[in-house]
């Protein structure tokens, strides 16, 4: 935590334990996964430029 002062820039979330890193990535992971599969739907909403 000491450390974590002199990071620049400054992070904004911090995760401490290799265990509590590895679950996050995993989860952060299943998240943009799934993000993926709404690319069709969220270009679909897509307003046309300009109008």
């Amino acid at each position: 935590m000491i450390e974590s002062v002199a990071i620049e820039p400054a992070p904004l979330r911090q995760v401490y334990g290799s265990q509590a890193l590895a679950a996050t990535i995993e989860r952060l992971e299943k998240r943009v996964a799934d993000y993926h599969t709404q690319t069709a739907l969220a270009a679909s909403t897509d307003y046309p430029a300009g109008e």
